[in-house]
């Protein structure tokens, strides 16, 4: 008789826990796609961070250099900044004075199911000018 009762129980578990997975199977497609967008922007975060700080140690040395907000572009590949996402702020033209570069930019993240959220990404590096023309 017990034989018989375990095989009645295992039958209808296998039912129930189909159900389960159909309820936890759109959280956990949810939660998966919410870690990769995070991973997504703090990569991009990362990447503004160097070029911000690549452009505060060229702009410390070629404050004139035309071409700095390019060299900046270049250095935050692949995130696609333009130049006015730069801002270049000296604050002097003497040896010492800081110069302030700082880029923001705007992420778009997607989660299915959910929505979309623009965040703004925004770092700035700053560095003394150790020679001026």
């Amino acid at each position: 008789m017990m034989g018989i009762k375990r095989y009645g129980v295992i039958k209808s578990e296998k039912g129930a826990s189909a159900v389960e997975f159909a309820i936890i199977l759109p959280i956990l497609i949810i939660l998966v796609f919410g870690i990769v967008q995070f991973g997504i922007a703090f990569n991009n975060y990362i990447t503004i961070t160097h070029a911000a700080r690549e452009g505060a140690r060229i702009a410390a040395v070629d404050l004139n250099n035309p071409d700095l907000k390019n060299i900046i572009i270049e250095r935050a590949y692949p995130v696609p900044i333009t130049p006015d996402d730069i801002t270049i702020t000296p604050e002097g033209t003497n040896i010492g004075d800081p110069v302030e570069v700082e880029i923001t930019y705007n992420i778009s993240i997607t989660i299915p199911l959910v929505g979309s959220w623009d965040i703004p990404l925004k770092n700035k590096a700053i560095m003394r000018l150790e020679y001026y023309e």
